[in-house]
């Protein structure tokens, strides 16, 4: 037995029998605020301060010196 479409595997349903007729596209939703009754809070513009940047750079600094502690240790 041969099928009628042997040759085109990729696409089973390349026929016009199989095909949907276009139809109106439906509207989008009208906005993304719509019945929000608390408005939203300002952006902050200085999220980080100057505390967490000083406790980021000792901790690498921390981490820089046991990393050179260990490579003075191994050339010995």
């Amino acid at each position: 037995m041969s099928t009628p479409h042997a040759g085109n595997r990729s696409a089973p349903y390349s026929g016009t029998e199989h095909k949907v007729p276009p139809t109106e596209t439906p509207p989008a939703e009208s906005s993304t605020t719509e019945g929000i009754s608390v408005p939203e809070r300002p952006e902050l513009h200085n999220a980080w301060g100057f505390a967490p940047l000083v406790l980021i750079l000792g901790v690498v600094a921390i981490f820089l010196a046991g990393v050179i502690a260990m490579i003075v240790a191994l050339s010995s």
